[in-house]
């Protein structure tokens, strides 16, 4: 994940993964019966459970990119955008496709008593059209010129580009785990 690409094909493909998962969000969950966005078939979380989980962590970082970008210098040129050290290291194990660790959530981030499940996936897709609007913001920005503080703790950071691939890694790694409650439910009718 360490390689360089072009700062615009980096934000091209950031701004393609929220498409996709805002596509996915709109024709999967949004209009799913009330019982099964709050029923929980696999032991894990139900899918309400893992849009509020979501919700939280754009609460925290969608924020935090937007005074970012404020700050950061415009880019100059034709640059290339390489992931550091550190956000390499927290977008792989969020990638449920290149581990299959299961992590506990920091208590501020579990899910809370969902009353309104709908509410619950119509804040996930606005959070979406925020984060595309930060992405389209980020085309005249250099990414790697300023940080943002990660959930774990202010004093760990990393830079704004990264932040944004972890969340859409995040996001794809919980939007799998809402898809595997429908298939549950599917197959215990």
């Amino acid at each position: 994940m360490v390689e360089s690409i072009s700062h615009s094909e980096f934000l091209n493909r950031a701004e393609q993964q929220v498409e996709e998962q805002l596509k996915e969000v709109i024709s999967v969950f949004q209009n799913l019966p009330e019982d099964q966005l709050i029923s929980n078939n696999n032991g894990g979380w139900g899918i309400a459970e893992c849009f509020d989980h979501l919700n939280s962590y754009a609460d925290f970082y969608l924020p935090r990119l937007r005074k970012s970008l404020e700050k950061m210098p415009p880019l100059k040129g034709q640059t290339t955008f390489k992931h550091s050290f550190l956000g390499s290291y927290f977008i792989k194990a969020m990638d449920h496709q290149q581990t299959k660790k299961k992590y506990k959530a920091m208590r501020k981030h579990r899910p809370t008593i969902i009353n309104n499940p709908y509410a619950v996936v119509s804040m996930f897709i606005q959070h979406l059209e925020e984060l595309q609007k930060i992405i389209l913001q980020a085309n005249q920005k250099n990414l790697m010129k300023a940080s943002v503080s990660t959930s774990i703790s202010p004093f760990v950071k990393i830079n704004v580009g990264d932040a944004i691939q972890f969340v859409l890694t995040h996001n794809r790694r919980h939007i799998e785990q809402a898809r595997r409650n429908i298939h549950s439910a599917m197959n215990t009718d």
